[in-house]
């Protein structure tokens, strides 16, 4: 609430919007889903070295051959100052709500709230940030042990035609004896090819190592932007991703078809789509188990 009377003073806001559907089919019997997707970010800048970012997501999970549903919802919100000299602080909140109905007559569902502090450096067409918090889950683990998160991302703006970027986090919590230790990795992209057209592609690992489990996405996808045609920037895209789960050496693929609509605004004229692996590669949650749902569906 802090930063709301600045509002008024606001010089610049700056976001993208995407509307995404996928179809996709899991190999080895496992069935086909239906999934539907809304992505939004927005940044305002203050113009005194102030920036508040807000975030927010909804995914919903559809199996063809099985009863009942998933609805995941995601929101996040940061406020960082820069300094003269690029650096970056500043602190993040990101809550997560997962909604199961199981068509069996009852539902399951769970939440959690992830807070931390980050700092980085920004110069030119480089970026760096790097955060540490922690995430209280509802219900909660057994022994009470909460997540503590922790991780870093980098982003460069090769020309106004291409950009890339990557992460490495991790989160950990103990539950009794064991431990629940999971790592992410991501590099991903997106290149201006031609007047309208941009290709952008991705890869994301997520592992569970204490319980040997393993998933790994690949996206690769194409958008065109109707600004060139109709003077309103507007992106339609195309991706085909794969997620290959590993088990204890029993494994499974996801083959995933999105489609998006996405609309930037406030002075842009294209964005990576939100619904892409490149996406959720340069630009992961706070916690990890947030950024493999986002990397998959």
């Amino acid at each position: 609430m802090a930063a709301l009377p600045g509002m008024s003073f606001a010089q610049e806001v700056t976001g993208v919007a995407t509307l995404g559907y996928g179809t996709g089919d899991i190999s080895d019997g496992g069935g086909d889903f239906g999934s539907f997707t809304a992505d939004a970010i927005a940044t305002v800048n203050f113009e005194n070295g102030l920036f508040w970012g807000l975030g927010a997501k909804y995914i919903y999970l559809d199996p063809d051959d099985v009863p009942g549903d998933e609805t995941i919802y995601n929101l996040d919100t940061n406020l960082n100052y820069q300094f003269s000299n690029g650096a970056v602080i500043g602190g993040y909140i990101e809550y997560a709500d997962d909604e199961i109905d199981t068509g069996l007559g009852f539902d399951l569902s769970g939440n959690s709230t992830s807070y931390g502090v980050s700092g980085g450096y920004v110069s030119g067409g480089a970026g760096f940030e790097a955060w540490v918090g922690q995430t209280d889950t509802s219900p909660s683990l057994p022994g009470g042990d909460d997540f503590l998160d922790y991780g870093a991302l980098f982003r460069y703006q090769l020309t106004e035609e291409g950009v890339f970027g990557g992460h490495i986090a991790r989160s950990d919590a103990s539950v009794g004896s064991v431990d629940l230790d999971l790592y992410s990795l991501g590099l991903g992209g997106r290149f201006e090819f031609a007047p309208g057209w941009g290709a952008f592609g991705g890869i994301s690992r997520q592992s569970l190592t204490d319980f040997d489990v393993d998933a790994t996405t690949f996206g690769l996808g194409v958008d065109y932007n109707l600004v060139n045609v109709t003077d309103f920037p507007l992106q339609l895209s195309l991706e085909l991703s794969r997620t290959n789960l590993d088990a204890g050496g029993a494994d499974a693929d996801i083959d995933t078809v999105r489609f998006g609509l996405t609309v930037p605004f406030g002075g842009r004229t294209s964005a990576t789509p939100l619904n892409s692996v490149a996406r959720a590669a340069m630009a992961p949650r706070y916690n990890t188990f947030n950024t493999l749902v986002d990397t998959a569906f």
